[in-house]
C-alpha cells in the first residue's frame, strides 16, 4: 500500500468519526482541548497500525478507534488525577458566576457536585463495570455495540451492567446509613 493510500484511508475515517471520538473523549476528560489532544493521539496510533498491519488489519475501525479513545481518556485522567489543574471550565464558571443571579449559580453548583459524586462512585467500581456504565448511560450505546467495543458477549454486557447498578445502589444506601 502506498503512503498516499494510508492517508486517504485515515482522512476518510477522520471525516466519518472525528466528531464522535471528540464527544467520547470530552465526556471522560471534561476539557475540549485535552479531548482534541487525545483524539489526535488516537489517529496517530491508528495511522501507525495501518502502516504496520495493512488496510484490512481491523474489521471494525470504529470499534478499535472507540476503544482506544476510551483507554487514552482514562490514561489521561490517571495522569492528572493527583494534580489540581485550573481548567478552562473553571475559568468559564468564574466569569459566568459574575454575570448571573446567585440562585441560578447555586443550582448549577449543586448539579455539578451531584454529577461529580456519581462519577466518583463510578470510578470506585472495578473497570469492567465502569466501562459498561459509561458506554450504556453516558454514550447511549446499545448492548451489541458495547459488546463489540469491549470484546465480550451481549450477555456479559447485561450481567455487568446489572451488577454495576447494584454496586452503585449499595454505595448510596451505605452512605445514607452513615
Amino acid at each position: 500500500m502506498e503512503e498516499f493510500e494510508y492517508e486517504v484511508t485515515v482522512n476518510s475515517l477522520v471525516e466519518q468519526y472525528q466528531t464522535q471520538l471528540l464527544h467520547i473523549a470530552s465526556a471522560y476528560v471534561k476539557d475540549s482541548h485535552a479531548a482534541e489532544d487525545i483524539v489526535q493521539q488516537v489517529w496517530i496510533k491508528y495511522y501507525q497500525l495501518l502502516k504496520l498491519e495493512g488496510k484490512d488489519s481491523k474489521k471494525s475501525a470504529y470499534a478499535w478507534l472507540y476503544r482506544v479513545t476510551v483507554n487514552q481518556s482514562i490514561d489521561f485522567l490517571r495522569r492528572v488525577k493527583n494534580k489540581r489543574v485550573i481548567s478552562s471550565n473553571d475559568i468559564e464558571m468564574t466569569q459566568y458566576s459574575q454575570n448571573i443571579d446567585t440562585i441560578v449559580l447555586e443550582q448549577h453548583v449543586i448539579e455539578r457536585l451531584e454529577n461529580e459524586e456519581l462519577l466518583k462512585r463510578i470510578e470506585l467500581l472495578p473497570q469492567k463495570y465502569q466501562h459498561v456504565i459509561v458506554y450504556f448511560y453516558f454514550k447511549d450505546l446499545p448492548y451489541n455495540e458495547i459488546a463489540t467495543a469491549l470484546n465480550i458477549s451481549v450477555g456479559t454486557v447485561k450481567a455487568r451492567l446489572h451488577r454495576a447498578k447494584f454496586l452503585l445502589r449499595k454505595m448510596y444506601v451505605k452512605q445514607g446509613s452513615n
